[in-house]
C-alpha cells in the first residue's frame, strides 16, 4: 500500500437514535465505510456533544419512528447549536408528515426501513450539496473547482475537462486525503447500474493525469486498492 498522508478518513456524522441496537448497527456500518461517527441514544447527550465546540459533525441521522411534538423540539434545540446537515429517517411515510419535517430545515427525509447502502447514498449527496452551497469555488492546490459553473481551473487557467472528467475529479476532491477503492468510485461518480469495470476508472484517472500534468501529481495509486487524492 501506498505510504504517505491519504488516510482512512471522511465526514463526521451523529447518529441519534434512542434505540441502542438500531444505533449500534447503524455507527458500524458507516465506521466500516471510513465515517468518523458518534452515536447517541439520548436528545440531552446530542445537545451536549454539539455544546463543546470541538469536531462537529457535519450531518445528523435523526432516526425517529413517528416523529411528535418532543422531537421537532429536539430538533430545534440542536438546529440552534449547529448547522450542519439533518437527515431525517422515520416510518411516517405521510406526506404531511413529511412536508412539516422539511418546514423544520432538514435537508433529507427517508421512510424506514431503509437499506443502509441506499441511507449512505441519501448521506453523501446531502454532505456533498451542503459543502457546494457553502463553498461555490473550492480551491485545492492549483486546482480550484467552480461548482455551479463546473468548471476547472489549473494554476489559474481553464483545464478543459468532459463531464465525467469533472464529476471524478469533484469526487476525489471532495474526499481528499481518503484512499477510494474502484468500487467506490465506480458506484459513486458511474452509479450503481452501471454495468463497466474497474478499466472505466483506470482510463478516466489516466486521461486525468495527463490533464494534470507531471507538475500537479495530485492522484496518487493505492497499489491493490484504488486511489487517493493528495495534495
Amino acid at each position: 500500500m501506498m505510504k504517505g498522508r491519504c488516510r482512512m478518513l471522511t465526514s463526521r456524522l451523529l447518529i441519534l437514535n434512542q434505540k441502542e441496537a438500531e444505533c449500534k448497527e447503524m455507527a458500524a456500518y458507516f465506521q466500516d465505510s471510513g465515517y468518523s461517527v458518534i452515536w447517541c441514544t439520548e436528545y440531552d447527550e446530542a445537545t451536549e456533544i454539539l455544546s463543546r465546540g470541538k469536531n462537529k459533525p457535519d450531518l445528523l441521522i435523526f432516526d425517529v419512528d413517528l416523529p411528535k411534538r418532543r422531537e421537532y423540539e429536539a430538533l430545534e434545540k440542536i438546529r440552534s447549536l449547529s448547522d450542519m446537515a439533518v437527515l431525517m429517517l422515520s416510518q411516517d411515510d405521510k406526506l404531511d408528515s413529511q412536508l412539516y419535517a422539511y418546514s423544520k430545515k432538514i435537508d433529507d427525509y427517508m421512510v424506514k426501513p431503509a437499506p443502509l447502502p441506499l441511507l449512505e447514498a441519501h448521506v453523501e449527496a446531502v454532505i456533498r450539496r451542503t459543502a457546494e452551497k457553502r463553498n461555490p469555488v473550492e480551491s485545492v492546490g492549483a486546482l480550484s473547482i467552480d461548482y455551479e459553473g463546473r468548471k476547472i481551473y489549473l494554476a489559474d487557467k481553464v483545464l478543459k475537462v468532459t463531464a465525467k472528467e469533472f464529476d471524478l475529479l469533484e469526487y476525489f476532491v471532495k474526499h481528499k486525503g481518503m484512499i477510494l477503492s474502484r468500487d467506490k468510485i465506480l458506484d459513486s461518480v458511474w452509479g450503481f447500474d452501471y454495468i463497466g469495470g474497474y478499466r472505466s476508472v483506470d482510463t478516466l484517472v489516466k486521461k486525468l493525469r495527463a490533464k494534470l500534468t507531471k507538475e500537479y501529481p495530485y492522484i496518487k495509486t493505492v497499489y491493490g486498492v484504488g486511489y487517493c487524492f493528495d495534495v
